[in-house]
């Protein structure tokens, strides 16, 4: 999990604190890359907390994560598993264009049950996202 432990939505379906978040780390992205190398994973899971706070919603921190993977860990295939990145306009369009393996987005629920579940996202606005990653990558291999 990137960008921290603490997240900026309230949504009972997880254990992660929520609140302020600290500062990103610029050096996770080689400490990631580096942790994937010396493990010799085959297959890596990048996840996050929701980022709010940032203007992308931590798009271009993943885009990093998944850039410094590849540079070391040739056989590596990357698995990005994004939040929803509400009312960050096209922001994902940073994680898509790294080019991970996979492009994951967790629905939670049923959308009757979304807002009690998941307050602080929208069960459309996810699908939307998947949709368009789908759309906008179809020349690239990426589910």
């Amino acid at each position: 999990m990137i960008m921290g432990d603490i997240c900026t939505r309230a949504c009972s379906f997880c254990n992660v604190k929520t609140g302020k978040p600290n500062i990103l780390d610029p050096l996770e992205p080689t400490k990631i890359a580096e942790a994937t190398r010396e493990l010799n994973l085959k297959h890596v899971v990048i996840t996050s907390v929701d980022r709010d706070d940032l203007k992308d919603g931590g798009a271009q921190h993943f885009s990093k994560v998944i850039l410094e993977i590849r540079k070391i860990n040739k056989n590596t295939t990357i698995e990005a598993l994004t939040p929803d990145f509400l009312r960050k306009g096209e922001a994902y369009a940073k994680v898509v264009n790294a080019n991970p393996d996979v492009f994951n987005h967790n629905i939670e629920t049923v959308p009757s049950l979304y807002r009690s579940v998941r307050p602080g996202s929208r069960y459309f606005a996810s699908l939307n996202l998947l949709k368009t990653v789908k759309e906008i990558n179809k020349k690239k291999n990426i589910y």
